[in-house]
């Protein structure tokens, strides 16, 4: 079960960028929770018990694939997608709808968390499964106000008449 949770069911397992495999899936499970009608806080609460479970799942994942931030675990990167794509929820402006914000959401977060900006970088470096876990809520709290700002030029841009 451990390693089910670890893997975003087998997800971090195949070959390849599983970061931006699991990233793509969340992305893909928000888009039908809203369009689905779910509340913005049922994401909120899904991000949150994916940290809290990542946190704990984490620390025995670096046993389980012997390395410090295993590529196969990929829970972090459902994490951080989920508060990115919360965006699509918060739109406070007249831009684009969940349909062109989740992809935003997508690109923003796989940007942050590639190139882990301040402090993500240094969330990183903490011990056990903090470190797998915080760098990539704080890429995805980044790649969140990236993705709001983008919606607020869009709706600049683009103004719904």
């Amino acid at each position: 079960m451990r390693k089910l949770l670890a893997t975003f069911c087998g997800i971090g397992l195949l070959p390849g960028p599983s970061g931006t495999y699991a990233s793509a899936a969340t992305a893909f499970l928000m888009g039908l929770a809203f369009y689905f009608g779910a509340p913005w806080w049922s994401i909120a609460a899904a991000a949150l018990v994916a940290t809290v479970v990542g946190i704990i799942v984490g620390e025995r994942a670096m046993q389980d694939f012997n390395s410090k931030d295993p590529r196969e675990f990929v829970l972090d990167e459902v994490a951080g997608m989920l508060i990115a794509g919360l965006a699509a929820w918060w739109a406070p402006w007249s831009g684009p709808d969940w349909r062109i914000t989740i992809p935003i959401a997508f690109f923003w977060f796989r940007v942050t968390d590639i190139l882990k900006p301040p402090p993500a970088r240094q969330l990183e470096k903490l011990p056990r499964g903090w470190g797998i876990i915080l760098d990539d809520v704080a890429a995805g709290l980044m790649a969140l106000g990236l993705t709001l700002a983008t919606g607020a030029l869009w709706g600049y841009v683009f103004p719904q008449t």
